[in-house]
């Protein structure tokens, strides 16, 4: 259901809200409900209507009626998109999370599926970290590939590096060592990392960024 975003986020802003606020208030996280509101889709209609009860107006406010049986649907078993269609999504420990997940030996279930039109990612997950401001910020999403060939580097593009140790989130430059490569970072006050390309484990493109700010 394509609901009314701008009058949502009007009226939240009139009862003097934060969308963390309506979140619990509806018994979703915040991470779900900002979700909603960024793609301007609410998968569940009794949701909108307690939406409707919290910000004290009409149900018929908050969507639009054209768009009242589109086929929408974003998590599990409410869903009405192929399955082949859906990345699933995780939320992971930056620093031992990934790893298990490239070296192939996870169990680890995805605490949801996600779709986006056109995406074309392995995964997602939230970042957390510095240095990518404001371009990346902690609580975005970022929906990543894994990167196969690691005799090819993509230079210029955001990427996550995986060594035995660290999880690193940054642009990828080339390096005036032939063995090595640029971590870059946009803060000014970080400097480029230079890694040896042996110490790299696995390697993810970052294919989009979903911007997770709260009102």
């Amino acid at each position: 259901m394509k609901i009314n975003k701008d009058q949502i986020k009007h009226l939240i802003k009139k009862k003097s809200l934060k969308q963390k606020d309506v979140a619990k208030q509806l018994d979703v996280s915040p991470q779900d409900f900002n979700n909603w509101m960024f793609r301007g889709i609410f998968p569940h209609y009794d949701k909108l209507e307690m939406l409707a009860e919290i910000l004290d107006t009409d149900t018929s406010l908050l969507y639009y009626e054209k768009n009242f049986n589109e086929p929408v649907g974003v998590y599990n078993k409410r869903i009405s998109h192929p399955p082949e269609d859906l990345v699933p999504f995780y939320e992971l420990d930056a620093h031992s999370g990934l790893s298990l997940l490239w070296s192939g030996i996870s169990t680890m279930v995805p605490k949801d599926h996600v779709y986006f039109p056109g995406l074309n990612a392995d995964f997602i997950y939230p970042y957390h970290g510095k240095g990518m401001e404001p371009f990346l910020e902690n609580g975005d999403w970022i929906a990543l590939r894994k990167v196969s060939d690691l005799s090819f580097f993509n230079y210029g593009n955001l990427h996550v590096v995986v060594t035995k140790e660290h999880v690193i989130v940054r642009d990828i430059k080339k390096s005036e060592q032939k063995n090595t490569i640029l971590l870059h970072a946009t803060s000014d006050d970080m400097d480029d990392i230079e890694l040896p390309k042996k110490a790299i484990k696995a390697l993810f493109a970052v294919i989009t960024i979903v911007k997770r700010n709260l009102i």
